[in-house]
């Protein structure tokens, strides 16, 4: 056991002791004064206090980035009160803030006045964390080991059945039973006219060659034509009248490449 495990001789606390007592502190779970923080103009717990709403900001302000639609809907205010709520309830559990931000929409469902005004919120929410995600996969290196695309031209007619086209892997699908990918052009056009926000629509989110997402709605077909892929199904196994979506499919520049079923040789 290392000295930074146990009180020193003399009661003091140790480091790790102190860090954790901070933690439970920024989420209300214990006092300033067990933190060891200094009295002087404001009490410990006033200090604590100020520490905890920075914390609660910094974080609060990380939701918003990951949350923009959200936000534009709901409202400063608001948000920041589901914010808050998501902050004290779900800890950050390391330095990095990249990943914090996922199970929102739960959250965001114990404010039943919200959800009352607004049913399509949650899956807002649940929209936006796919395109985050999209964004956390993005730098994930696909391609290795896969036959490009350019080789499809060389592939004998015969065995098209067995290609196996392997989607990048910031490709997410998300399908609603509300009109998200049309509410995310009107937020951003500001543009609301003949907007049905209760009409089910489907479609993909993936990033740009920079790393920012775009998302795009896409038909039944199209949609489960990826689905199939995304399960790695090889082209003779995909039901043929999904297959005329493929070269759409392919456009979108979201296949990292191919591999062939191994018994053709």
């Amino acid at each position: 056991m290392s000295r930074s495990d146990v009180n020193n001789a003399d009661g003091s606390i140790s480091l790790r002791q102190l860090q954790n007592q901070f933690a439970k502190a920024l989420h209300y779970q214990a006092k300033g004064e067990d933190c060891h923080i200094i009295s002087d103009q404001f009490s410990a717990d006033e200090r604590m206090q100020i520490y905890r709403n920075n914390f609660i900001i910094s974080l609060s302000e990380v939701l918003e980035a990951t949350y923009p639609m959200l936000h534009a809907l709901v409202g400063e205010e608001c948000f920041n009160q589901v914010a808050r709520q998501h902050v004290l309830s779900h800890p950050l559990t390391e330095g990095n803030v990249t990943y914090y931000g996922e199970h929102f929409e739960q959250t965001l469902q114990q404010f039943e006045a919200v959800i009352e005004a607004a049913p399509y919120c949650v899956e807002v929410a649940k929209f936006e964390w796919a395109c985050d995600v999209s964004q956390q996969r993005f730098s994930v290196h696909s391609a290795d080991g896969l036959i490009p695309l350019a080789h499809l031209a060389n592939i004998d007619s015969s065995h098209h059945g067995e290609i196996r086209f392997h989607l990048r892997p910031d490709v997410q699908l998300f399908s609603s039973h509300f009109a998200v990918y049309s509410l995310q052009a009107a937020i951003s056009s500001g543009e609301f006219d003949g907007l049905d926000i209760h009409q089910p629509e489907q479609g993909l989110v993936a990033c740009h060659i920079d790393g920012s997402p775009w998302s795009l709605e896409l038909s039944k077909e199209a949609f489960q034509l990826i689905e199939q892929l995304q399960q790695q199904k090889t082209l003779g196994e995909i039901p043929p009248d999904l297959l005329s979506e493929l070269n759409q499919v392919i456009e979108l520049g979201i296949v990292a490449g191919l591999t062939m079923n191994e018994h053709h040789h």
